[in-house]
């Protein structure tokens, strides 16, 4: 026990610590008023351990439950307040009277590792993604309204060579028609990467007049059905919320091969959720490359997973699609 880096106790089967290493006495050692002779129970210094569905949590304790050998990881409160996390394992000398050996290993440095390994690879893909959409606005502008614009230009060369008649409005029209496709274009594209209602009137108008786009578009009738029509959230929720339904509406008119699709924004107490639902052919949520590249519902829930929530994504063939967002609000 003297030479091992970790923190070593020994405990009871009612997890009171009968004896530690010098590792272990040092975690509490130095400032604190909690003295090694009053700890009655290991759960006055643990803070929870780590299970699939909650980071701290004190249900299943795996120390309780006495399992030989496995490594979970668990937090202890340090002096100054902060919740450490340690790599645990637990392994039985005495099984009658419940004795066993509690090993803790710091994984602090571990997971700062992690943690900057992790920004690396969000700034990498926050990079990517922009360049994946200069790339489309790039496309968009040369094989469309650059086209459009030199098709315009040459007709109005065409009118500097005619004389007025009816062949000059015919070709004056068509001049004419061009130009309100390069507007109408132009707009569209103002729309898809910043919507103004978004700013101007919040999520729920910014909703509605994509709706009503997307329906013209693509021929799909939608439901948009709310509670919150007039709220305000932070504009990074908002902006998130309206990119995720509009991922998923894309993603329902691409491949769902629907006539209709429904669309909920409510809030419920502190919780904003958003639901957009389709009756299509469905797919499975274990395959999501079988169509396309499977980025855009990656991309979804990396976006709502940034604000602090979560997106659930319920697909199963020939039953629909549910893609569910629900992030933490205060309304502004």
């Amino acid at each position: 026990m003297k030479k091992t880096s970790d923190a070593i106790f020994i405990m009871d089967g009612n997890q009171k610590v009968i004896k530690q290493n010098h590792v272990a006495e040092e975690l509490f050692e130095h400032g604190t008023t909690l003295d090694w002779q009053q700890i009655k129970n290991f759960c006055q210094i643990c803070r929870g351990c780590m299970s699939f569905e909650e980071e701290h949590t004190c249900a299943n304790c795996r120390i309780k439950e006495r399992e030989n050998g496995e490594s979970f990881q668990i937090y202890l409160t340090s002096l100054d307040g902060i919740e450490v996390p340690y790599s645990a394992s637990f392994t039985v000398l005495e099984e009658k009277n419940g004795i066993g050996v509690l090993s803790l290993r710091n994984l602090t440095e571990q997971q700062e590792t992690a943690k900057e390994l992790q920004k690396s690879m969000l700034t990498k893909y926050v990079m990517n993604a922009h360049e994946a959409e200069r790339k489309k606005l790039s496309r968009e502008l040369h094989d469309g309204i650059a086209q459009e614009l030199y098709s315009a230009l040459m007709e109005v060369r065409k009118l500097k060579y005619m004389e007025k008649g009816s062949s000059f409005d015919t070709q004056m029209d068509g001049v004419e028609t061009y130009v309100a496709n390069i507007l109408s274009d132009i707009r569209n594209m103002a729309v898809d990467l910043r919507p103004a209602a978004l700013d101007d009137l919040g999520l729920y108008s910014a909703l509605k007049s994509y709706c009503k786009r997307y329906e013209q578009i693509f021929g799909v009738e939608v439901a948009l059905i709310s509670d919150i029509q007039n709220a305000r959230f932070d504009p990074f929720i908002e902006t998130t919320l309206y990119r995720v339904a509009q991922e998923a509406l894309l993603n329902a008119a691409k491949y769902a091969d629907i006539d209709d699709i429904v669309v909920t924004l409510r809030r419920k107490d502190e919780v904003l959720i958003l639901e957009v639902i389709d009756d299509g052919c469905g797919f499975s949520t274990e395959d999501i490359e079988i169509k396309g590249s499977g980025l855009g519902l990656m991309n979804m829930k990396e976006r709502v997973e940034l604000c602090g929530g979560t997106c659930e994504i319920h697909s199963e063939y020939g039953k629909g699609t549910e893609v569910i967002a629900k992030v933490g609000v205060e309304v502004r």
